[in-house]
């Protein structure tokens, strides 16, 4: 004998793999669990990104905000939440117009900028910008703002 056995090796190698096939199902079933939590988390965070979810108290859904409030102005445009503030506090923007889009239309977003820059007065150091609402939304309005250089502390007319 040279030193090995083929059928004690063949009996070690099903042996081994009996043992390993309940570890690989053990890491089947947890992927599969882990995948199953992040598809709720998934789920849960789709659901809280729609409208109709409770805000932490102050803010609003940017197409909710009315003329003359005013808020920490959102980076960019679309729909957001913004921080609602009082106008005598600090503030980089303030709601000057609420516009009626039409259902159903795509009003493209320069048009409705420009809708909203008509509607403005000049006020110095602010610009004029606007929250529309996102193709697949069923919001039919958009808000007009001044979005202002620097923090304000007073109302912008």
């Amino acid at each position: 004998m040279t030193g090995h056995d083929p059928e004690l090796f063949d009996e070690l190698m099903r042996e081994e793999r009996r043992r390993a096939r309940p570890a690989t199902g053990r890491r089947v079933v947890a992927g599969l669990v882990a995948f199953g939590v992040l598809m709720l988390a998934g789920g849960l965070a789709y659901r809280a990104a729609n409208r109709g979810e409770q805000l932490p108290e102050g803010t609003a859904h940017g197409l909710d905000v009315t003329a003359g409030q005013c808020f920490w102005s959102p980076t960019g445009t679309g729909e957001v939440d913004v921080l609602l503030r009082s106008c005598t506090e600090g503030h980089t923007a303030e709601a000057f117009a609420v516009l009626p889009l039409p259902e159903g239309a795509d009003a493209p977003y320069q048009a409705t900028l420009d809708r909203c820059t008509a509607a403005a007065h000049p006020i110095s150091g602010a610009r004029v910008q606007v929250m529309t609402p996102h193709l697949q939304s069923s919001e039919h309005q958009a808000v007009c703002y001044y979005r202002f250089g620097a923090e304000m502390t007073t109302p912008a007319r």
